[in-house]
C-alpha cells in the first residue's frame, strides 16, 4: 500500500452513502469501515461527509441542506460509543462546496474545528453549484480553473477534492476541456497550492468511475505537472460504502508508474502541522 491512510470516506451521514448491504443494513457505519480497515492495514480513515456550516444559506446547493452541524455532532458521538481499535484512527473532516469565488460551506473557523476539509469545484450535476457559462470545452475549461483558483486562495482548505472529475455525458469529453486549459494559468493554480501546502487528492473513485472515461489519461499529464510544481497529494477512496475502501489499493500501480512515491502524499501528522501553520 503506497500509504496506509485514507483521507476520503463518506458515511451514511452523506445523503450518497445511504446504500444497504445485501443484508439490508446501512453499508457505510464506522463499525463496517473499522472491521474492513483493519482487514487491509489502513491506519487512518478520515471521515469526510458531505457538510456545510449553515445549510440555511440561500447560497447552498440543495443537496447540502440537511448536512449542517448535527451530522458532524452525531458521527462524533458515534465515535466515541464505537471506541478505539489497535492498529486504526478515525479522523472527523468533511467534504464541503464552492457556493461561488468568494465563498465556500466552511469559514476558517469551522475548518479549526475539523480534522481535514476538502473541496471539490466541480460538482456540476448539483442544483445550485456555480456552472460554465457555455458548453464549449473553452468554456467548461475557464469555468475549472476559475475555481480552482478561488479554492487555492483561501488557506484554511487542505485538500483539492478529485479535481476536475465530472461526468462527461454532462461535461463533454474531459481530454478536450483539459487540452483547452491555460496551461500558464493551471501551473500558478497548482504552484499557489503548493506554496500554501494544499494537497492536490488521488481519488480512486474518479479513477474508476466508468462515467469519467479519460480521468486517467488526463491525471495522467496533471498529477505529473503538480508533483513538479511541489504539489503533496491525498490519497482518498471515496468511499459511500465498505467494499469501496479498497479501492485505493487498485489503483497503486498506475499511482506509482506516475513516479509517485510515499514522500510525494501527507500523512496524518504532516498534515496536522501544516494546520497549526495556518
Amino acid at each position: 500500500m503506497i500509504i496506509p491512510y485514507d483521507m476520503h470516506a463518506h458515511t451514511y451521514y452523506s445523503p450518497c452513502g445511504r446504500r444497504l448491504t445485501a443484508a439490508g443494513e446501512p453499508a457505510a457505519t464506522p463499525a463496517l469501515y473499522r472491521d474492513e480497515a483493519l482487514r487491509l492495514g489502513i491506519g487512518a480513515i478520515y471521515l469526510t461527509d458531505h457538510f456545510v456550516e449553515d445549510p440555511t444559506n440561500p447560497a447552498a446547493p440543495q443537496f447540502y441542506k440537511g448536512s449542517g452541524p448535527a451530522i458532524i455532532a452525531d458521527l462524533r458521538r458515534e465515535l466515541a460509543t464505537l471506541g478505539e481499535a489497535d492498529g486504526l484512527r478515525f479522523l472527523v473532516g468533511c467534504e464541503t462546496e464552492t457556493f461561488s469565488i468568494e465563498h465556500v460551506g466552511v469559514s476558517p473557523a469551522t475548518a479549526a474545528q475539523l480534522d481535514i476539509v476538502l473541496v471539490p469545484t466541480s460538482h456540476y450535476h448539483l442544483t445550485g453549484v456555480p456552472q460554465p457559462e457555455g458548453d464549449a470545452p473553452a468554456d467548461v475549461a475557464r469555468h475549472m480553473l476559475t475555481m480552482l483558483a478561488s479554492v487555492v486562495a483561501k488557506p484554511w482548505l487542505d485538500v483539492l477534492a478529485h479535481p476536475l472529475a465530472e461526468r462527461e455525458a454532462l461535461i463533454g469529453d474531459l481530454r478536450a476541456i483539459y487540452e483547452a486549459m491555460d496551461r500558464r494559468w493551471l501551473s500558478d493554480i497548482l504552484g499557489q497550492a503548493a506554496c500554501a501546502q494544499m494537497a492536490v487528492e488521488i481519488n480512486a473513485a474518479s479513477l474508476n468511475d466508468e462515467g469519467i472515461p479519460h480521468y486517467r489519461e488526463v491525471l495522467a499529464d496533471l498529477l505529473p505537472l503538480a508533483q513538479s510544481l511541489g504539489c503533496k497529494f491525498t490519497l482518498g477512496s471515496d468511499a459511500h460504502s465498505v467494499d469501496m475502501l479498497a479501492w485505493p489499493l487498485q489503483i497503486e500501480g498506475w499511482v506509482r508508474g506516475l513516479g509517485l512515491d510515499e514522500s510525494d502524499f501527507l500523512t496524518p501528522d504532516t498534515l496536522l502541522a501544516r494546520r497549526h501553520r495556518v
